[in-house]
């Protein structure tokens, strides 16, 4: 299960969206393991980068980035996730949701604005180079704010894949208006909690994942409450689950895996 240690009420006007924690998630997540592709040719350039996004409070720790973290032990699934992916020989890059490192929230923010940025230096220097684009609650709506960043003067996105993404606290309307140009396709994958997107049916280019439908294979007994209109649990749950991190490890390596070397 997930396990908390520290402070979980809420705070700074986003209430039920802002928490100081440690997540400590076990290699074995209500019965399934997963298994990065650890066979995979690791240091091989890729024609992708994938840019990864976290949440609120989800400052990788020290453990973390100097890589003697355990398993399922930190502040960030998503910095977990890219570890993954660059242990399978992907590029990737990840930012908080304020634009700042990893390690460095509480420096000078960048925002929206300076990762979209790197991408368009790191664009201009590797121009055959694949974008991929993984934003998790706040992150999410900083990936969508980098995409808007990034359609004039257009730089392709070729995929998004948003997980439990949140405005609550960041915009005045609960969903985006539309889905940036920039991006080929998109997948969000949603809790029922009434602070997030849910469904967002704004473009044929995007697929909606309802990680409370059973049918979907996210939601498990004694799982996560993903169905749940009001349980930040398991927002902050889906962040490490096991069957997402798979699920987004496979979309990603499948369009590596359908480029050109």
């Amino acid at each position: 299960m997930v396990k908390e240690v520290g402070n979980s009420g809420s705070r700074r006007g986003a209430n039920l969206m802002r928490f100081s924690i440690l997540v400590v998630v076990p290699v074995l997540f209500f019965g399934v393991r997963f298994c990065p592709a650890a066979d995979a040719p690791v240091g091989i350039s890729q024609p992708i980068c994938v840019v990864l996004i976290g949440g609120i409070d989800s400052d990788p720790t020290p453990e973390q980035i100097h890589g003697t973290a355990q398993r399922g032990v930190g502040q960030s699934g998503m910095y977990q996730l890219a570890s993954d992916l660059e242990k399978a020989g992907v590029s990737t890059e990840y930012f908080n949701w304020n634009g700042s490192r990893a390690g460095k929230f509480h420096e000078k923010p960048l925002y929206s604005p300076g990762i979209a940025q790197f991408i368009r230096e790191r664009h201009s220097e590797k121009p055959h180079e694949k974008v991929v684009i993984v934003g998790n609650s706040w992150g999410g709506h900083t990936a969508w704010e980098v995409c808007e960043a990034l359609s004039e003067p257009e730089v392709s996105v070729e995929m998004v894949l948003f997980l439990d993404p949140s405005s609550t606290g960041r915009s005045k309307t609960t969903q985006p208006p539309r889905l940036p140009k920039c991006v080929r396709q998109a997948r969000n994958y949603y809790t029922r909690n009434l602070f997030g997107w849910r469904e967002w049916s704004v473009d044929a280019r995007l697929a909606n994942i309802d990680l409370g439908d059973p049918a979907q294979g996210f939601r498990i007994p004694g799982g996560p409450r993903y169905e749940s209109k009001l349980d930040p649990q398991a927002h902050i749950a889906a962040e490490w689950d096991p069957r997402i991190h798979q699920e987004f490890h496979q979309r990603i390596l499948e369009l590596v895996d359908s480029m050109p070397q």
